[in-house]
């Protein structure tokens, strides 16, 4: 399934960033959020040139909580005016029953997204967010989470 990317612009932005220019890429804080019903050990966000960023781990996301921290960072370049592709990968955490037996193994996933242009002018977090399905959606957001 083609992932989908959505971009939300908060005017809850309360914390600006120093010393960025407008015109070079910014560090976004990646957050990920877990709606599987399985344990995300880990995650990365990769563009077309290799170079990546680690997500961290992501726990099971509640209606009040997300399911990881944030790490650092996803390059964005807010006046690009070429889509971006970035691939996202992660492994479903293997499940054992009671006695440690393995019921369902751990499982290796990819999904690419396309963000496409404009973006938000002041972004300060990339989430990644994980559904039951398997695909991943993408929000660029100009607050940071508390």
């Amino acid at each position: 399934m083609r992932a989908h990317i959505h971009f939300a612009v908060s005017a809850l932005s309360f914390v600006a960033m120093t010393g960025c220019s407008w015109s070079k890429p910014m560090g976004l804080t990646i957050e990920g959020y877990n709606y599987t019903n399985r344990y995300i050990d880990n995650f990365t966000v990769t563009d077309e040139e290799g170079k990546g960023a680690w997500g961290g781990n992501v726990f099971l996301s509640s209606p009040t909580s997300g399911g990881g921290g944030g790490t650092c960072c996803v390059m964005l370049e807010p006046k690009a005016r070429k889509p971006v592709r970035l691939r996202i990968d992660w492994p479903l955490d293997r499940v054992d029953d009671v006695t440690g037996h393995a019921i369902a193994p751990q499982i290796k996933k990819q999904s690419w997204i396309t963000a496409n242009p404009p973006f938000p002018t002041d972004p300060k977090n990339f989430e990644v967010h994980f559904y039951q399905d398997g695909h991943v959606e993408v929000v660029s957001a100009a607050y940071f989470v508390a």
